[in-house]
């Protein structure tokens, strides 16, 4: 008789859900679930890419330190490299963070509704979760509140989303300073900064708050979400500690080359995002046209409970119909999350919302 091994899992993880998700539909016509960007990386990106990795012995370990990534994901956002961990999505770089500053008994402080595995991160670092729930019907963040419960305890870490997954919203540098007063250390992820305004850009509060740590991924606007690069971004002593609890060779050969390409490319970058920014603001005016609640967005996706409020039902239709768009009804009421896609695919979505409502 052996023993049980469930017996040995921890209580936290044994109360985590699993991240799981229904397999892709036959007849899918428009993917609009996970805030992938709408355009591919371009070919002259994937064959300078190629060429390199052509170039490369596989049987030889990535770079130690990932120091040419280091070097060029630093330049793109003005810092040393010293201030930059590359990572395996930044995910993986936010993990890290959350066990470092949080884990074994810290506390994670977030604005729900957020990214839903910042809860899962939290227990997998034996963190607990503190929550203060976005407020209003364009679900702001209440700031004095989230202040003065960042204020309780020195192992409470904030994590805040901006622009917040799934609602789209932002907090201004103002208030990133002051939360950087009362707290020992404040994570901020930036995935979807790339689609939003130069003043929602907190990298330049780096040069003045030291306990401030952000992170980025070029999942989002830099078309790699299938190759996993990211960074967590801080002061040099602070970026070292994080780049502790990270494994070696956590970036390889692949997912370095195509980073590597699609960063020199920035123009090409920008350009999307823009017309990003414009479908999205477009999208938004049909939807509240159609009487649906639309929060107010920066990022490249809307959060949204349609005119009848009933999300479930809309969602279920409109998978009959081959377009997808993300489940929020357990996280607001009624609620869904629709990303940006191609004009053609942002057409055919509102097309389709028409006839299911």
């Amino acid at each position: 008789m052996t023993r049980d091994p469930l017996a040995a899992v921890r209580p936290e993880i044994r109360a985590l859900r699993a991240y799981r998700f229904a397999p892709v539909p036959e007849g899918l016509r428009a993917k609009l679930d996970f805030n992938e960007s709408p355009a591919d990386v371009s070919a002259e990106a994937k064959d300078g890419a190629l060429a390199a990795l052509r170039a490369r012995r596989f049987a030889l370990y990535p770079e130690f330190g990932s120091l040419r990534l280091r070097a060029a994901l630093a330049a793109s956002v003005g810092l040393s490299p010293e201030q930059v961990v590359p990572a395996n999505g930044s995910g993986e770089a936010i993990l890290a963070a959350v066990a470092v500053f949080a884990g074994c008994g810290g506390t994670l402080l977030l604005a729900p509704p957020v990214f839903s595995l910042y809860v899962q991160m939290a227990g997998i670092a034996g963190a607990r979760v503190a929550a203060v729930p976005l407020a209003g019907d364009d679900f702001r963040l209440d700031e004095e509140a989230f202040l003065a419960r960042a204020a309780e305890g020195e192992r409470t870490v904030p994590l805040l989303c901006s622009p917040n997954n799934p609602t789209g919203g932002t907090v201004s540098r103002e208030f990133v300073r002051r939360l950087c007063a009362v707290s020992p250390v404040v994570l901020l992820d930036q995935a979807y900064v790339d689609f939003s305004e130069e003043k929602d850009d907190l990298l330049p509060l780096l040069d003045e708050l030291r306990n401030l740590v952000l992170f980025r991924t070029l999942s989002k606007a830099y078309s790699i979400a299938g190759l996993r690069v990211g960074y967590a971004a801080a002061w040099p002593d602070v970026a070292e500690e994080i780049a502790k609890a990270i494994l070696p060779f956590s970036v390889d050969v692949g997912a370095e080359e195509i980073a590597l390409a699609v960063l020199a490319r920035r123009g090409e970058v920008r350009e999307r995002c823009r017309a990003v920014a414009r479908e999205r603001e477009r999208v938004a005016a049909a939807l509240r046209a159609l009487g649906a609640r639309v929060a107010p967005s920066r990022a490249n996706f809307l959060f949204l409970v349609p005119p009848d409020g009933d999300g479930a039902r809309v969602l279920r239709d409109l998978r009959a119909r081959g377009v997808l768009v993300r489940d929020q009804t357990t996280v607001v009421p009624g609620a869904l999350r629709v990303t940006i896609g191609t004009p053609d695919e942002n057409d055919l979505f509102l097309s389709t919302l028409k006839e299911v409502l």
